[in-house]
């Protein structure tokens, strides 16, 4: 099988926004070498994405609300490098893709200036029923915005 390239591979596009979320590796998310064990990398991501919609000024209670929910239906993690305990990193995090009912949101981890791991994580837009719908352009607006909020 071909696995096609990561979409988080080449960094953001020139036109995207993007957070910068620092993040210090605990001694918890680590294995018995204490390097940072496979499944933390996703407890990262989703720390930044939260973090980048946080940003915005984007909070999940007021989209529940309107009966619109975000759950993830699909991640890819790519590892480049080991991150270790006691780290300091840095997870970007950037739109990646924007269809009529989902998002996904593209990550480089990095230590300084190398790239540890590339991931991506795609949202669906759904009501409580978990069918799919529109992601509303209010929405959409708030979540391609920059960053208003410190």
């Amino acid at each position: 099988m071909i696995v096609p390239p990561h979409p988080a591979a080449g960094g953001p596009a020139a036109s995207a926004t993007t957070s910068r979320v620092p993040i210090r590796v605990r001694f918890a998310e680590t294995d018995l070498m204490a390097i940072v064990h496979h499944g933390s990398h996703l407890l990262y991501v989703e720390e930044a994405r939260v973090e980048y919609l946080r940003r915005r000024g984007a909070r999940y209670q007021d989209w529940i609300a309107r009966d619109m929910h975000f759950p993830v239906v699909d991640q890819r993690v790519r590892y480049r490098a080991a991150a270790r305990f006691a780290d300091e990193l840095v997870v970007l995090t950037w739109v990646g893709n924007v269809t009529r009912v989902s998002l996904r949101f593209d990550y480089q981890i990095l230590r300084g200036e190398q790239v540890l791991a590339e991931a991506y994580t795609t949202l669906a837009c759904v009501n409580g029923q978990h069918v799919p719908r529109p992601i509303e352009r209010s929405v959409l607006d708030q979540v391609l915005s920059p960053e208003t909020c410190p």
